[in-house]
């Protein structure tokens, strides 16, 4: 026996046998086999045959859910990175709502793979924009989005309206409220077969006329080019001045007798079914309030306001705690989650902005209305509500611009009181798509005073430009310096004892002439005609409980603080009802009050009083001198 080697080890028992010529007989038929196969056996082993490729299983796309489709696609186009695989993968991707862990990611990747000649066309920067735009960076999105191009082959029905749309979105996010309306009013018209989507513009579009401003709406009704805006902002302003069910029917009726196909009309079931707008029980609530400290004056006035409004009707039935912070953020802010934790309904307060700033970056909120401005965002049950000078500084631009003045000349006060308000004023100005004429910068106590309003109103210019005359002609002429043509009304932005420094220097420079408007801040709260008689004609915005003879909140320390308090019980009630129908306003202390859906802020219209002899007076609504 003996053993043979091959690829592989293999035994063969070799069995001798003694052959001589005379046995050899013919093998049988079983013998020759298993000769052979021993034969076989002894041979070098070879290889097992290679299988058969298993081909790829192919993949139905109709097979597949909507996650697992986009993520086949991406690992198409990775694999590949042919533009139109890497197209198929975005558009799945941004089909899904929401795009699940990092596909966004693996999409935009991919979009910015693409050689910039296959990312070029608008269809193409409409991808890069709305994955851009999911992926919360509305600046690159609108970076990659671009203008509007309409000789590129891509610009497809359906691209125009995506891009209109998202063109819209963005400007939401920037607070162009009205370039986003005007957007939403065009991207309406071409929405007509797709009514889904249409009701989803038109409720962003009534969102967007609650967030402008009145000059705003006018503006929109008269210049955007829309027949439709006309009538989109009629319908909202007649049921914002109607508070009952019974009205808001009467009034939509007369409105689709006006406007028989408008597409306002979809929505109006749903408008009708919000009135009356009914407010939440009072509940169990907190208010948060400095009422030792720095801060503590005002804050005893607000509180007075609540108590007030609370007594009088608004808390019935609730319970109120109230709560000092001491004029201390990180106190407000521990405060307000032990309300959070002891189950208040809802909490009001704090009140001085870095305190509420603390309270709006906390992760979890109840119902809260805030007494100073503060970013939040728009789906917290967060709002704020303010009395400042930056807020009366965008009501002066606004009743301006409907009184048809757009050529402005401010004069400010050097300070940080002073910044506020310039500040406020150019930014509403621009809002308003308004360039301020000029803008200058006054110290009210220096010596210089008299000198520095003459240079504001142009009083040198005119002075050289008469000697500059009498050179040429060499006449001796009689002719006084004019001030500036290029204004047609000023905006004095001081406090009431500062104005009473700056005003008399303008009548000394002839500029009575001019209509001259003012924040709250000229007017203390009390009439005094003996030392406000040089403000007489000027005209600015306030409470208009300050002009209720009947009022008891008149009487009060800061009365403006206390109208304060008192709308905020009133508003918070309202709070859930109006984020549902921001078409209503309502009727407070302070002024009127609607609730902006993307802010979440509540925006105050005012009451406007001009001084008469010293002593302010109410105007009717409209009037301005």
């Amino acid at each position: 026996m003996r053993t043979v080697s091959g690829s592989a080890a293999v035994t063969v028992t070799m069995i001798r046998m003694p052959l001589c010529v005379g046995a050899i007989r013919p093998l049988s038929l079983a013998a020759m086999l298993l000769a052979a196969t021993i034969v076989a056996g002894c041979a070098t082993p070879r290889p097992d045959p290679a299988p058969d490729p298993v081909a790829e299983p192919v993949v139905d796309p109709r097979d597949l859910t909507g996650e697992e489709r986009a993520a086949h696609l991406l690992d198409t186009a990775r694999a590949d990175r042919e533009p139109d695989a890497v197209r198929a993968a975005i558009d799945a991707v941004l089909a899904l709502d929401p795009p699940p862990g990092d596909s966004l990611e693996q999409a935009d990747r991919l979009w910015r793979a693409l050689e910039p000649s296959a990312r070029a066309s608008m269809a193409d920067r409409l991808r890069g924009a709305r994955l851009a735009a999911e992926r919360d960076d509305p600046a690159l999105a609108r970076e990659r989005l671009g203008p509007d191009d309409p000789d590129d082959v891509t610009r497809t029905p359906e691209v125009y309206r995506e891009g209109l749309a998202l063109h819209a979105r963005l400007l939401t996010h920037e607070r162009a409220w009205y370039q986003a309306a005007d957007a939403r009013l065009r991207l309406d018209r071409l929405l007509i077969l797709d009514p889904r989507t249409q009701t989803a513009n038109q409720r962003e579009l009534w969102g967007l006329l609650a967030a402008l401003r009145p000059a705003e709406r006018e503006r929109l009704a008269r210049d955007s080019g829309l027949p439709a805006g006309r009538a989109w902002v009629e319908l909202f302003l007649d049921l914002r001045e109607t508070r009952q069910a019974d009205a808001a029917r009467r009034t939509a009726f007369d409105w689709r007798e006006r406007h028989p196909s408008h597409p306002a009309a979809n929505l109006l079931p749903d408008l009708l079914a919000d009135y009356p707008l009914e407010p939440q029980g009072a509940g169990a609530t907190v208010v948060l309030l400095p009422l030792s400290g720095a801060l503590a004056e005002p804050g005893q006035a607000v509180l007075d306001g609540i108590l007030r409004a609370w007594y009088a009707g608004f808390g019935d039935g609730g319970t109120l705690r109230v709560r000092d912070t001491r004029g201390d953020p990180d106190t407000a802010a521990a405060l307000y989650r032990e309300a959070i934790t002891s189950g208040a309904d809802r909490i009001i307060g704090p009140l001085q902005r870095d305190a509420a700033a603390r309270v709006a970056e906390l992760e979890t909120h109840a119902p809260t209305t805030l007494l100073n401005r503060a970013p939040v965002t728009r789906h917290a049950p967060v709002t704020t509500l303010a009395l400042d000078p930056e807020e009366d500084a965008r009501a002066v631009a606004d009743r301006a611009a409907r009184a048809g003045w757009s050529q402005a000349l401010g004069i400010f006060p050097e300070g940080p009181f002073g910044d506020r308000i310039a500040s406020a004023h150019r930014e509403a100005l621009h809002q308003l798509d308004i360039a301020p004429r000029d803008s200058v910068r006054v110290q009210p106590g220096a010596g210089e005073l008299n000198q520095q309003i003459g240079q504001a109103l142009g009083l040198d210019g005119s002075r050289a430009r008469i000697a500059t005359l009498q050179r040429r002609t060499g006449l001796a002429l009689e002719a006084d310096p004019q001030i500036r043509a290029d204004v047609d009304h000023l905006f004095v932005g001081a406090p009431a004892r500062e104005m009473r420094q700056i005003v008399p220097h303008l009548h000394f420079h002839g500029a009575g002439r001019l209509p001259v408007m003012a924040t709250a801040h000229v007017y203390p709260g009390h009439p005094d005609a003996g030392r406000d008689s040089d403000l007489s004609g000027i005209v600015f915005p306030d409470a208009p409980v300050l002009f209720r003879p009947e009022a008891e909140i008149r009487q009060a320390p800061l009365p403006r603080f206390v109208a304060l308090g008192a709308d905020a019980v009133h508003l918070a009630l309202y709070t859930e009802a109006a984020s549902r129908a921001p078409q209503h306003q309502l009727a407070g202390e302070a002024g009127d009050w609607g609730l902006n859906p993307y802010t979440r802020d509540w925006i105050r219209e005012p009451a406007w009083a001009r001084f008469e002899r010293g002593e302010p007076r109410l105007l009717s609504p409209g009037r301005n001198r």
